[in-house]
């Protein structure tokens, strides 16, 4: 019996390799590589075989030494299949800092779940955990990936945030009359380009690459991180053949699959048309069948596959009343159609402070499907997945963006709007009464545009008062209020919300028979900006932005002023900061009014510590106070 073991090894020696770790992988992390890292990539090796236009296998060979928890990320593996992208060949290995086996994971013992909510036919993500009790550890991952159906090639990240590198490999091996187009991000790596026989490869090798900080604020690993993006020529998904090797031929082939997805019932066009009868312009039909989706539809999220690029037939949704973005964009064009009105769908890349797609490199970076109605002037956008969203405006998620319009003709891509500050207003109004003994109440009116109407006030609103109280205080920075009532009201694209307060402590905190009182009884900007020394990636906003504050405190009988701050103004390139106090004896209020502007959402790197500097001085003007006596 032992014969034959050792005859089983000598035929499959990976069988030995899956236990053990390389000699290089044992050696210990060079000091240079540990500077700002929580992990060290020790080997990677990742190759892609692209067989045809629609297959590609995908190996991965990778050891990873984390070194503390902060890096225990890495211990995470998550994988998305479908029936296009199938898992092969996982196993995941976990060593102890002297190159002892600890866990041996394969993929029989990954979780799995069902993804796009089950309307996805053999959609699945595999995920797995590894755990460690001390550190540091070192992981091996090997699997591969079986693609039957490409539109796109994984992209290679050379590294990512607080992670170094010492020794990786990249080979792409293509038909040479498919070829490759790549583009470097944040490197000058070129390939090594070499023929095989009918095949092309390229190689890319990377050594002893130091980790970048992450900085707090930067975009999604776009902006610094090296990394390269691959793109195909020609491209198979599902039996739809595409080109990808110009904006106009991507676009062909991605309105080709809908099509036929544009039908509707000859009843609903009626109900539509019906509908829209009395609205005086194209314009207020356009938002008639726009409130008509979101009162009538909901949002599934379909990303995998076929699935992931062709939209539910309009009749589908219309009867099943939900969709994802293509599906409920593809709806509304539909509608727009039987009403007259021409539209176009537009794929875009989603996200809070995701960059644009280069104009330059035409390739599916997008995630998500909006729609675009031209006009004579500016175009109306949609964001047709939100329930909430104001009629022609997109927000963060997608403004300020190349956006691809699927035309008759092709693809063109297109900037979507870029927001102003005026285009996202919170005022404030409170009238503050204290009483002798420093307890008082309050009555606000918030008024919001844009993004503080969605992510703040419509937040308030529909969520519980336990939520509400905790969102006031650690997310607005009001001061703990005993009791508070919050009422709302929508009027066209401004938010009014009404909230009255109780305290039984308004003062900061109170001296003999002194009260120090806050400008105001929440804080305008509440934010500690990262730090600014050594940074190198630009810093993005949620959106530009003007802040309004009046506050009316109206004192105790028998208090008088001792103390008010000085009026102040300040500025730097991208904002400014003003601020008042006064004092009417005759009413016995004290008037407090700040207004605060930033004028841009995305600061470069370079700029960052004068708007930092800026930010400060306006957190520390809410840190001054007022103060009343008894006289």
């Amino acid at each position: 019996m032992i014969k034959y073991f050792f005859t089983f090894l000598l035929l499959c020696p990976q069988f030995i390799l899956k236990a053990q770790l390389s000699p290089d992988a044992l050696l210990p992390v060079s000091q240079g590589l540990k500077k700002n890292a929580h992990s060290v990539k020790r080997e990677e090796k990742i190759e892609l075989d692209i067989k045809s236009s629609s297959k590609l296998n995908y190996n991965v060979h990778q050891v990873i030494t984390i070194l503390d928890e902060a890096g225990s990320d890495e211990l995470v593996f998550v994988q998305y299949t479908d029936k296009s992208i199938s898992l092969d060949d996982a196993r995941i290995e976990l060593f102890d800092s002297t190159g002892k086996l600890l866990h041996s994971y394969s993929k029989k013992e990954m979780l799995t779940q069902v993804a796009g909510e089950g309307l996805v036919p053999d959609g699945k993500v595999y995920y797995l955990k590894a755990t460690a009790q001390d550190y540091p550890v070192t992981l091996q991952i090997n699997y591969t990936l079986k693609y039957n159906g490409l539109c796109h090639y994984p992209d290679y990240e050379i590294q990512i945030p607080e992670q170094s590198t010492e020794n990786a490999k990249l080979t792409v091996r293509v038909p040479a009359d498919l070829d490759l187009r790549y583009k470097l991000k944040n490197t000058t790596a070129l390939p090594v380009i070499a023929l095989e026989g009918r095949y092309k490869t390229f190689n890319w090798s990377f050594k002893n690459i130091p980790a970048l900080l992450y900085e707090s604020g930067s975009v999604n690993r776009e902006s610094r991180y090296p990394k390269i993006i691959l793109a195909p020529n020609k491209f198979e998904l599902d039996g739809y053949g595409g080109d990808m090797t110009s904006w106009k031929n991507f676009g062909k082939w991605y309105g080709d699959l809908s099509k036929d997805a544009g039908k509707l019932s000859d009843e609903r066009k009626v109900q539509l048309q019906e509908l829209v009868k009395n609205a005086d312009s194209d314009k207020e039909k356009i938002r008639i069948i726009y409130q008509y989706l979101q009162q009538n539809f909901r949002y599934v999220s379909i990303q995998l596959g076929i699935g992931g690029f062709k939209p539910f037939a309009a009749d589908f949704v219309d009867k099943k009343k939900y969709g994802d973005c293509k599906a409920l964009s593809n709806y509304m064009q539909a509608c727009l159609t039987a009403i007259g009105i021409k539209s176009y769908q537009a794929l875009i890349n989603a996200e809070y402070n995701r960059e644009a797609v280069d104009p330059d490199f035409p390739n599916n970076g997008f995630n998500h499907v909006i729609v675009c109605v031209p006009q004579m002037k500016d175009s109306i956008w949609l964001e047709c997945t939100s329930s909430t969203n104001d009629f022609g405006v997109l927000g963060t998620f997608t403004e300020n963006r190349n956006a691809l319009l699927i035309t008759e003709d092709g693809g063109i891509l297109v900037a979507t709007p870029k927001s102003k500050a005026e285009n996202n207003l919170f005022c404030s109004k409170s009238l503050v009464t204290i009483k002798e003994d420093g307890t008082g109440n309050a009555m606000i009116n918030l008024k919001s545009t844009g993004e503080y109407k969605q992510d703040i006030l419509h937040y308030i609103a529909n969520e519980k008062k336990d939520e509400q109280k905790r969102f006031l205080i650690d997310y607005m920075g009001y001061i703990h209020p005993d009791e508070f009532e919050l009422n709302r009201n929508k009027n066209g694209l401004e938010e009014e919300t009404e909230i009255n307060m109780t305290f039984d402590k308004v003062p900061a905190f109170s001296s003999g028979n002194k009260f120090f009182i806050s400008p105001r009884i929440y804080k305008l900007w509440s934010n500690t900006l990262p730090i600014a020394e050594g940074r190198k990636m630009d810093f993005y906003f949620e959106c530009p932005f003007i802040k309004t504050d009046t506050t009316i405190y109206q004192i105790p009988e028998g208090f008088g002023i001792e103390s008010l701050p000085k009026t102040k103004h300040m500025e730097c390139e991208f904002g400014s900061y003003d601020c008042s106090y006064f004092f009417d004896d005759s009413k016995r209020s004290i008037t407090t009014t700040a207004r605060l502007i930033l004028t841009a959402y995305k600061i470069p790197a370079e700029k960052y510590p004068a708007l930092k500097k800026f930010f400060d001085k306006v957190l520390d003007e809410y840190n001054e106070k007022m103060v009343i006596a008894k006289i």
